[in-house]
């Protein structure tokens, strides 16, 4: 006769209005979120409070408190999107369906219009495809930056506006990030500098010190670039990241015409290589593989963005249901 046992596994985060990935073992059965932040603190808003999934909820579900402006009731919903789902294995990096977008804007954010968002959440990475007018932005991977459900959601690093506008095509959601760190990334804007500053496409999760190749093959505006650099610093605000490379005479970044991209070029991007070593006689070189193959892949839940504030610390409970 077995007898179940509940065990407990807790932390803490800050929001920053995306996703939240934890690392959690598979038998997890309930999982509740709570604000801390606004804890006994009445005025003018309306944080999410708590949040709650059980196992029988399907993907994307939860049940949240939202605390009512001016006033410490709490206000209690349902949500069917943007809530917790659970990652069974996020190795797997099929992506999800095809859908149609009507239009992208020629600006910096590109502005993605879509009468079915999929249920994207901001922290999303998605795959623009066959952009009409605009297949500059094509094959890229692009972090989700601001979502109004089934009418648009913002590419917020696109570095510059593109160069033209988009009249239709497909994007499709990339349910996880590459499983190896640090990942490469793609190029939307070299600045002309001593010392480059890069942004990308993808939230980078790039560190100081880390030894990159900087690659922006021809027909992206600058002079071609095929160097090593070391990460300086970073901007997680902009997306971007500074390094030791002088771009101050290798002209302006720009997306290439949509006519000339769909007839085939190379994309810009960020290779990881490795940590730069100390001794730098002609050339970074690498000395450490580790920080540039390490696995990442886990299992666990996702803590969606609707279910969480901006900039409220929040505390969250895992209860495992297991058998002895």
């Amino acid at each position: 006769m077995s007898t179940p046992l509940h065990a407990f596994i807790t932390g803490s985060f800050v929001s920053a209005g995306a996703v939240v990935n934890l690392n959690l073992p598979s038998d997890v059965q309930r999982f509740n979120l709570y604000n801390l932040t606004s804890l006994g603190i009445g005025g003018a808003t309306t944080p999410v409070m708590r949040a709650e999934w059980a196992l029988t909820m399907p993907d994307g579900a939860a049940i949240i408190g939202t605390k009512a402006n001016g006033s410490d009731v709490i206000n209690w919903t349902s949500i069917a999107s943007g809530g917790f789902t659970r990652i069974a294995d996020s190795g797997n990096q099929s992506p999800g369906p095809e859908l149609a977008q009507t239009a992208t804007t020629n600006a910096n954010p590109i502005v993605v219009s879509a009468a079915n968002t999929g249920g994207l959440a901001v922290g999303d990475i998605v795959r623009i495809i066959n952009n009409t007018g605009a297949q500059q932005i094509t094959n890229f991977d692009w972090t989700v930056t601001a979502v109004t459900t089934n009418v648009s959601f913002s590419l917020g690093y696109a570095g510059v506006a593109p160069g033209s506008a988009g009249t239709g095509g497909f994007f499709r959601k990339i349910p996880f990030d590459s499983m190896y760190y640090p990942r490469r990334r793609f190029i939307t804007n070299v600045t002309a500098a001593t010392s480059a500053e890069i942004t990308l496409s993808v939230t980078h999760g790039f560190t100081v010190g880390q030894l990159v190749k900087v690659f922006v093959p021809a027909g992206w505006g600058l002079t071609p670039i095929s160097a090593y650099a070391t990460v300086t610093a970073i901007n997680t605000t902009t997306n971007t990241i500074t390094v030791n490379l002088d771009t101050s005479s290798a002209g302006t970044f720009a997306y290439p015409a949509s006519a000339t991209f769909a007839g085939g070029i190379s994309l810009p991007q960020v290779i990881p290589v490795g940590e730069a070593a100390v001794n730098t006689i002609t050339q970074p070189f690498a000395n450490l593989l580790d920080d540039a193959t390490r696995n990442t892949s886990f299992r666990g839940i996702a803590i969606g963005a609707s279910v969480q504030t901006s900039g409220q610390t929040y505390r969250w409970i895992a209860e495992r249901g297991v058998q002895i």
